[in-house]
């Protein structure tokens, strides 16, 4: 009748009457196979990615050790499957390679030992959904406390946090502290933090706001900022300012460099239009007002009857007015400056009203008519009746055969009267 073995450690039963002559052979083997369960040590060398770690029945196999101390240079993650996977297992891992290390038996849970950790683990020999579970070498509980004074006393000691200890703090000798790669240093919740986003670059981040209180704050780099930015007391820029979104200065604003702005300046009092006018030591906003107004578009607009007389009589030489009249019929102006009207006094007779008064009467008419059907109506002599500050009288006389005929008053079609005031 043929041996069987004990099922998790796969030591040979001899059947009563069997292997005479041999069976001390076979029970020295059992007692090493014993002994490799209770206190083997077993240096393991890890390559690739995967590997087996196998118990076989009656002989002296790698899975039969005690303690498994992981070594090799894996660049990666590596995983070790426990078989058969209906043996009930239990292990001192000590993983001693720079990655993570997991120990499977079935498709129920894992043991991750992350790089530098010893735990032990058991599995469950549950066949195809075995499990494999990790325990803590060390028999403190899970919540730790220290009722004094804490030290790593090595240089580059790392305390490492979670499961697979993917948050670490690392020693950097007479330097500080380092957190690994990009992970957080939290404050209250996850909307308040200090992290490094990429290489060279740390991120300040809150969901409200970030307050630093000091006398003076140091800034020794360019500074970018793409929303608003409030100042309540003096900014001083002694070099180039660019602002590409808006600006808000409570106080005085010092600039010895030149300033971009990306966006719109905006003065504290915005309710009328107002222009900065130098005073010899800083631009002040000055309100415009009177006969000249100023859109927020940049249109100017000068008032109808802004030119004075008193400008008109220092002025030498200028237009004091001009009009273009449409004298047939009822004379009309269709077009003209600084006129307030016309009267019609007869054929050929009218006198334009001045708006603004010129200076006085002493000024130069020009008159000269137009024809504007080709009828030649403007053939004759246009003559200036009379003149004062605020009117000026024109007459058209229509020509004759011969100088000894007299003139007979007449409608021209067009006449354009110019006042040139002194």
């Amino acid at each position: 009748m043929a041996s069987t073995y004990t099922v998790n450690a796969g030591i040979e039963k001899i059947v009563n009457g069997e292997q005479s002559g041999t069976w001390g052979t076979t029970t020295n083997l059992n007692f090493d196979i014993v002994d490799r369960a209770l206190n083997g040590v077993k240096a393991l060398t890890l390559s690739g990615t995967t590997s087996t770690l196998t118990t076989t029945d009656g002989a002296l196999s790698d899975g039969g050790h005690k303690v498994l101390v992981l070594g090799g240079s894996i660049s990666s993650g590596h995983t070790i499957t426990i078989s058969p996977n209906d043996q009930d297992k239990v292990y001192l891992v000590d993983n001693q390679t720079s990655q993570a290390v997991t120990i499977t038996q079935g498709s129920g849970n894992n043991a991750v030992f992350s790089s530098g950790e010893s735990a032990w683990v058991y599995a469950n020999g549950a066949g195809s959904g075995a499990v494999v579970v990790k325990i803590a070498v060390s028999s403190a509980p899970t919540d730790f406390s220290v009722g004094d004074d804490l030290s790593l006393i090595s240089d580059a000691a790392v305390l490492g946090f979670g499961v697979d200890t993917d948050v670490t703090l690392t020693h950097v000798a007479d330097t500080g502290l380092l957190l690994n790669s990009s992970r957080q240093l939290q404050f209250g919740d996850s909307g308040t933090h200090i992290s490094q986003s990429a290489d060279g670059v740390l991120d300040l981040v809150a969901d409200t706001e970030i307050e630093i209180n000091a006398t003076t704050i140091d800034m020794n780099g360019a500074a970018e900022l793409s929303g608003n930015m409030t100042v309540g007391g003096t900014l001083a820029v002694t070099g180039n300012g660019s602002v590409g979104g808006n600006g808000s200065v409570g106080g005085t604003l010092g600039v010895t460099g030149n300033v971009t702005l990306g966006a719109q300046l905006i003065m504290p009092d915005v309710t009328s239009t107002k222009i900065l006018v130098a005073d010899g030591t800083s631009y002040q906003e000055v309100a415009v007002s009177g006969d000249i107004t100023i859109a927020n578009t940049g249109a100017v607009t000068i008032a109808a009857n802004a030119v004075e007389a008193s400008m008109l009589a220092s002025a030498i030489g200028v237009v004091g007015m001009w009009s273009k009249v449409a004298v047939r019929g009822t004379a009309a102006i269709t077009d003209s400056l600084n006129t307030s009207g016309i009267t019609d006094n007869s054929v050929g007779d009218f006198t334009i009203a001045i708006n603004t008064n010129l200076g006085d009467a002493n000024y130069a008419v020009n008159v000269t008519t137009g024809d504007d059907d080709g009828t030649n109506r403007n053939v004759g002599e246009v003559t200036v009746r009379a003149q004062a500050a605020g009117t000026v009288q024109v007459q058209h006389f229509a020509a004759t055969p011969s100088e000894s005929s007299q003139r007979g008053a007449s409608d021209c079609d067009i006449a354009y009267v110019t006042c040139f005031d002194n």
